[in-house]
């Protein structure tokens, strides 16, 4: 390999760093998205805030059902008192108070959670386009040899595949993130303010999702990086075949094309495979942690309740939230 050769190598962003290579955890390379990002801060800040407030109204409703429940069975208003002061303002008549409280919980939700949406992928289509003329400059940048070591399927597979797998990360993943991470926080904060016991019974459980969650991610990367580049294979295989197809009649090597074919479908089929069953490995983990924290939680919860403790409608709230701190792990 010539200098020339070696400096384009090393400049060359489309290709995978050798620390990514041996790198155990998912996630370090995605940091390179952030100075994209920083671009539109008016997207990533109304992102991140209707997110924020998405999950605030998401969890209001589950308050207001343990708070009118306590309300029907001891007919007393009970829970903060801005709370009472806004199921009254409502309605003189509590019970059509809570219902409406609940109603409007889930009417900012849709509205809060719609301009999230919105904001986010409209940001992954816009880095998406930066990343992808990113790449564009840097190919038309590189000298002719730069080409010779590589096969134009892969480079297509590059502009057009990984690019469009990162605005999936941009418009869906960083916004699962900020939902787990506020959705948790607050959660925990409430139910530590209902009964440090019981949120204790809860959150013991959630914390075996960890080491879960690391193996799961040290052992899929790896096998994703795999079928992401049998992708690039298929791409170049078929990109020779199709720009080739006068030869490969001419000599009938039509089977000897097809077998090509086969060999990369093959290998990207068996990477696919791979990963599939890992994240079938990983799903009833959670869903076994998941069954742990509820039964714990009910068991527990009934006798606090019991004891007087608690309240019947917090154990109810108690009961709903939790759904909350273990669905979104699924």
């Amino acid at each position: 390999m010539t200098g020339g050769q070696m400096a384009n190598a090393k400049s060359d962003k489309m290709a995978p760093d050798k620390d990514e290579e041996g790198a155990d955890v998912l996630g370090k390379q995605i940091w390179r998205i952030v100075p994209y990002a920083k671009k539109y801060p008016k997207r990533v800040f109304t992102g991140a805030f209707a997110n924020a407030a998405a999950r605030f109204f998401d969890l209001m409703p589950f308050v207001a059902i343990g708070l009118a429940v306590d309300y029907f069975t001891t007919d007393v208003l009970s829970g903060p008192q801005i709370v009472q002061d806004m199921v009254t303002t409502i309605h003189s008549n509590p019970a059509i108070g809570y219902g409406v409280l609940i109603f409007l919980g889930f009417l900012c939700l849709a509205v809060f959670q719609g301009i999230s949406e919105y904001s986010w992928q409209t940001l992954g289509y816009n880095i998406q386009h930066d990343l992808r003329m990113d790449a564009t400059r840097s190919l038309i940048a590189m000298e002719a040899s730069y080409y010779d070591l590589r096969q134009t399927g892969q480079i297509m597979s590059v502009l057009s595949s990984d690019v469009n797998q990162l605005e999936d990360v941009v418009s869906d993943s960083s916004t699962s993130i900020i939902r787990i991470v506020i959705t948790f926080a607050t959660a925990f904060l409430i139910l530590v303010l209902m009964s440090w016991k019981l949120a204790a019974v809860l959150f013991t459980p959630i914390l075996f999702i960890v080491p879960a969650v690391y193996w799961f991610s040290t052992r899929v990367q790896r096998k994703y990086r795999k079928q992401r580049e049998s992708t690039g294979d298929i791409h170049a295989v078929l990109e020779n075949l199709i720009s080739g197809i006068a030869v490969v009649q001419a000599y009938n090597a039509e089977q000897w094309e097809a077998n090509r074919v086969a060999a990369e479908s093959g290998s990207y089929r068996d990477q696919a495979m791979g990963a599939s069953a890992d994240r079938n490995r990983f799903i009833p983990m959670i869903y076994a942690v998941a069954g742990v924290a509820f039964g714990l939680l009910t068991t527990a919860g009934g006798y606090f309740a019991s004891q007087g403790e608690i309240t019947t409608g917090q154990l109810v709230t108690f009961l709903l939230i939790s759904t909350r701190m273990t669905m979104p792990m699924f």
